[in-house]
Protein backbone atom coordinates (compact mmCIF):
# COMPACT_ATOMS: atom_id res chain seq x y z
CA UNK A 1 0.00 0.00 0.00
CA UNK A 2 1.55 3.38 -1.37
CA UNK A 3 1.97 5.90 1.76
CA UNK A 4 2.24 9.44 0.84
CA UNK A 5 0.58 11.11 3.74
CA UNK A 6 0.95 8.75 6.45
CA UNK A 7 4.46 9.59 7.37
CA UNK A 8 4.68 13.18 6.83
CA UNK A 9 1.68 13.42 9.09
CA UNK A 10 3.57 11.04 12.10
CA UNK A 11 6.76 13.00 11.57
CA UNK A 12 4.49 16.52 12.62
CA UNK A 13 2.60 14.96 15.59
CA UNK A 14 6.07 13.89 16.98
CA UNK A 15 7.47 17.54 16.17
CA UNK A 16 4.55 19.28 18.19
CA UNK A 17 4.16 17.05 20.72
CA UNK A 18 8.15 17.79 21.17
CA UNK A 19 7.42 21.35 20.74
CA UNK A 20 4.84 21.06 23.60
CA UNK A 21 7.15 18.97 26.07
CA UNK A 22 5.06 15.67 25.41
CA UNK A 23 7.01 12.52 26.43
CA UNK A 24 5.22 9.38 26.06
CA UNK A 25 6.46 6.03 27.73
CA UNK A 26 5.40 3.18 26.02
CA UNK A 27 5.16 -0.26 27.30
CA UNK A 28 4.18 -3.69 25.13
CA UNK A 29 4.96 -2.61 21.84
CA UNK A 30 7.06 -6.10 21.63
CA UNK A 31 3.92 -7.67 21.44
CA UNK A 32 2.87 -5.89 18.25
CA UNK A 33 3.54 -8.20 15.04
CA UNK A 34 7.00 -6.67 13.49
CA UNK A 35 5.25 -8.35 10.40
CA UNK A 36 1.78 -9.82 8.73
CA UNK A 37 -1.52 -8.89 9.86
CA UNK A 38 -2.82 -8.25 13.31
CA UNK A 39 -5.91 -6.47 15.12
CA UNK A 40 -5.50 -3.78 17.77
CA UNK A 41 -8.35 -3.45 19.81
CA UNK A 42 -7.92 0.14 21.46
CA UNK A 43 -10.07 1.68 24.05
CA UNK A 44 -11.56 5.10 22.58
CA UNK A 45 -11.60 7.89 25.38
CA UNK A 46 -11.37 10.80 23.07
CA UNK A 47 -10.92 12.09 19.60
CA UNK A 48 -7.09 12.38 20.08
CA UNK A 49 -6.92 8.81 21.26
CA UNK A 50 -6.40 7.46 17.34
CA UNK A 51 -3.13 9.19 17.47
CA UNK A 52 -1.71 7.94 20.28
CA UNK A 53 -2.65 4.62 19.86
CA UNK A 54 -0.62 4.50 16.50
CA UNK A 55 3.10 5.58 18.25
CA UNK A 56 2.81 1.67 19.81
CA UNK A 57 3.47 0.42 16.15
CA UNK A 58 6.06 2.76 15.93
CA UNK A 59 9.08 1.04 17.56
CA UNK A 60 8.32 -1.76 14.65
CA UNK A 61 8.05 0.30 12.17
CA UNK A 62 4.74 -0.22 10.84
CA UNK A 63 1.19 2.15 10.19
CA UNK A 64 -2.16 1.76 11.79
CA UNK A 65 -5.16 1.60 9.81
CA UNK A 66 -7.47 2.77 11.99
CA UNK A 67 -11.36 1.82 11.63
CA UNK A 68 -13.36 5.27 11.92
CA UNK A 69 -17.03 6.51 11.80
CA UNK A 70 -17.87 7.49 7.79
CA UNK A 71 -18.46 10.75 8.91
CA UNK A 72 -14.94 11.21 9.36
CA UNK A 73 -14.79 10.66 6.09
CA UNK A 74 -17.62 12.46 4.82
CA UNK A 75 -16.13 15.82 6.23
CA UNK A 76 -14.56 18.10 3.45
CA UNK A 77 -11.28 18.25 5.88
CA UNK A 78 -10.61 15.16 7.40
CA UNK A 79 -12.15 13.16 4.38
CA UNK A 80 -9.34 13.29 1.72
CA UNK A 81 -6.35 13.05 4.84
CA UNK A 82 -8.23 9.61 6.25
CA UNK A 83 -8.90 8.39 2.90
CA UNK A 84 -5.15 9.41 1.84
CA UNK A 85 -4.17 7.57 5.15
CA UNK A 86 -6.09 4.14 4.09
CA UNK A 87 -8.01 4.22 6.97
CA UNK A 88 -11.21 2.05 7.01
CA UNK A 89 -14.69 4.00 6.64
CA UNK A 90 -17.07 2.42 9.09
CA UNK A 91 -20.99 2.78 7.76
CA UNK A 92 -22.48 2.16 11.70
CA UNK A 93 -25.93 1.28 10.42
CA UNK A 94 -24.40 -1.71 8.23
CA UNK A 95 -21.32 -2.52 9.53
CA UNK A 96 -20.63 -5.74 6.90
CA UNK A 97 -18.69 -3.94 4.22
CA UNK A 98 -16.49 -2.59 6.75
CA UNK A 99 -15.63 -5.73 8.42
CA UNK A 100 -15.39 -6.84 5.15
CA UNK A 101 -12.80 -4.00 4.62
CA UNK A 102 -11.23 -4.99 7.47
CA UNK A 103 -10.78 -8.47 6.47
CA UNK A 104 -9.17 -7.78 3.47
CA UNK A 105 -6.41 -5.35 5.10
CA UNK A 106 -5.28 -7.52 7.41
CA UNK A 107 -5.12 -10.20 4.68
CA UNK A 108 -2.76 -7.75 3.09
CA UNK A 109 -0.71 -7.97 6.03
CA UNK A 110 -1.36 -4.54 7.78
CA UNK A 111 -2.36 -3.58 10.93
CA UNK A 112 -6.19 -2.62 11.80
CA UNK A 113 -6.72 -0.37 14.70
CA UNK A 114 -10.29 -1.22 16.05
CA UNK A 115 -12.20 0.94 18.94
CA UNK A 116 -14.47 -1.34 20.10
CA UNK A 117 -15.89 1.03 22.31
CA UNK A 118 -16.22 4.06 19.58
Amino acid sequence: MRDIVYPPVIVTAKVLFKALGLRFQLSGTEHIPREGGALLSINHVGYIDFVLAGFAAQPVHRLVRFMAKREAFDHRVSGPIMRSMHHISVDRADGLGSFKEAVRYLKAGELVGIFGDG
